[in-house]
Formats: structure tokens, C-alpha cells, sequence
């Protein structure tokens, strides 16, 4: 896998699940056309701790959609069969799902980046800053 920045980059970047762990090394040349911002393993952890760590550096937040398969907490905190987290910018979107859909990569629409507030299906889970410390 090409290095790629972890943390989210700007307000407004699309969010994406990948399903397996090989489908994320297939995203070299993706990322080499630039249609990848980010691209963030999903650590032990869960979901949530991955899009916290997405988070930091830049201040930002995210606004997502929990996984009707699973219980919230489950979907956010548990062992699930994604991967990995991608963000995409607004512009490279359409490119980067063709992408995807062209070399077989199962992704998942999880929501967008915002300005700094962590919200899944209408709740809050508080702000960036409330998890790095920073005000």
C-alpha cells in the first residue's frame, strides 16, 4: 500500500467503509490519481476510535450512518467486516466510485466530514475537541 494521509483533510469530503483488507491494496493507483484524500485502517478498537484518530489533526468531525445490520455500538466499538475508512474529496467522487465499482472493490457510503461535531443518525457524540483536549 502507497502512503497515503491518514487524517481528514477538509469539511465537505465524502466517507467510505472498504469491506476487506486486501481490497484496500488495490487502491495504489487510486490514490496515485489522486481520487483518495485519506485512508485509515480500522484499528482493534472499532469505527469509532478510527474516525476519532481521522479526526485530530485537522479538527474536524463527521456526520455518519450507522449500519442497519448491526446495533449502534456494535457497528461503532466492535469487531465488523470493514477495513478500512476512505475519504474522498466532493469533486473526485464519481471517479473514485467508478473506480471501485470497475476493479470488483466492495465500498459503503458512511457519510461526510464536518466542521468539528461527531454525530451518527442524529446524535451527537460531543465534539473533536472533547476527545483530543484541545478548545
Amino acid at each position: 500500500m502507497k502512503e497515503v494521509n491518514r487524517s481528514f483533510r477538509k469539511k465537505g469530503d465524502t466517507l467510505y467503509l472498504v469491506s476487506s483488507a486486501e481490497a484496500v491494496d488495490y487502491f495504489n493507483s487510486a490514490i496515485d490519481e489522486g481520487l483518495v484524500s485519506s485512508l485509515h485502517r480500522i484499528p482493534p478498537e472499532g469505527i469509532f476510535q478510527g474516525l476519532v484518530e481521522c479526526c485530530k489533526e485537522n479538527g474536524l468531525g463527521f456526520d455518519i450512518t450507522g449500519d442497519s445490520d448491526l446495533a449502534d455500538m456494535q457497528f461503532l466499538h466492535g469487531n465488523t467486516k470493514y477495513a478500512a475508512i476512505i475519504s474522498v474529496d466532493e469533486g473526485q467522487e464519481e471517479k473514485f466510485v467508478n473506480y471501485s465499482y470497475n476493479h470488483g472493490i466492495d465500498i459503503v457510503l458512511l457519510g461526510h466530514v464536518t466542521k468539528g461535531e461527531l454525530r451518527m443518525d442524529d446524535a451527537s457524540f460531543g465534539f473533536i475537541s472533547d476527545y483530543t483536549g484541545a478548545r
